[in-house]
């Protein structure tokens, strides 16, 4: 038999009503938890993140995607979303009550080499160019949007030189070549970076800065989405420095240092690299 248009209609409310219904009644159930919201810009606009935040005015069309980073109040990570398509909103959920803190990274494809004249090496890598975070507080039951402002990475990201001196003032001399190794942990960060120094006349090793990244040079490794070091966080750089001796047989031989600092790292720019140094002492 067939159904009357008005009555199919009136089925399809009371349906949809009974959906509606059953969904708040499996999110009261489930009330121990809460959600946060983000609604993020499209590839060509610079509508807000949420009414309350925005991105700059100078917004590029050319972000491939974002990354959201929420940390928990022991800045332990959650949730760690990437590839998130831009104009889209995203919803996390199931998150218990406390105090979160909320990172978006907005990035693109950057590319290089490593400037060598014979055996170039060609890469390409996930470089981040708008970053914001905030800190939403949550309660059980409830859905909050997270309203966070993007600023340009210039303004925004970190630019950190690690120092790296010997306890021993006589261990580091200076014209000798040392190779070094720096492993940066913490708040979801682990990732390593190599290079070699001279050491200065004062003997410390010298610096280790933000050039190098598994030897790859020129491009920054502070900028990687992978390797982005959030202000206001803390890490721990453990340092292994090796240094070539001559054996009392007259061959060579080499002799590790080795040395850690966790510290918090803080906003930074060309201009004050210097002032949010890291400094390591090695034994």
């Amino acid at each position: 038999m067939r159904v009357p248009p008005v009555i199919l209609i009136v089925k399809l409310i009371i349906a949809s009503a009974l959906f509606s219904s059953s969904f708040i009644s499996c999110t009261a159930q489930n009330g121990d938890t809460g959600s946060l919201t983000l609604a993020l810009p499209g590839a060509s606009s610079a509508r807000a993140i949420t009414s309350e935040g925005s991105i700059p005015s100078s917004y590029s069309s050319d972000i491939k995607a974002y990354e959201i980073r929420v940390r928990n109040s022991d800045r332990e990570m959650v949730q760690q979303i990437s590839g998130v398509t831009p104009g889209s909103t995203v919803t996390i959920d199931k998150l218990f009550p406390d105090t979160y803190m909320v990172s978006v990274l907005a990035y693109k494809t950057a590319s290089g080499n490593n400037g060598a004249s014979t055996n170039t090496i060609y890469f390409t890598y996930d470089c981040v160019t708008y970053y914001g975070k905030t800190e939403v507080e949550l309660s059980a039951g409830e859905t909050k949007s997270a309203s966070i402002t993007l600023g340009a990475f210039n303004d925004t990201g970190t630019y950190q030189i690690i120092y790296i001196i010997p306890q021993d003032g006589e261990a580091f001399e200076s014209g000798q070549m040392l190779n070094y190794s720096c492993s940066v942990t913490g708040n979801g960060v682990n990732f390593t970076y190599t290079g070699s120094e001279t050491p200065c006349t004062d003997k410390s090793q010298g610096t280790m800065i933000c050039s190098q990244l598994n030897g790859i040079a020129n491009y920054y490794w502070n900028q990687k989405k992978e390797t982005f070091l959030e202000p206001g966080l803390t890490y721990t750089f453990n340092v292994t420095v090796i240094k070539d001796i001559i054996l009392p047989d007259d061959s060579w031989g080499t002799v590790q240092y080795q040395g850690s600092s966790t510290a918090k790292v803080d906003q930074s720019n060309y201009e004050n690299q210097n002032s949010h140094a890291i400094t390591v002492y090695v034994k």
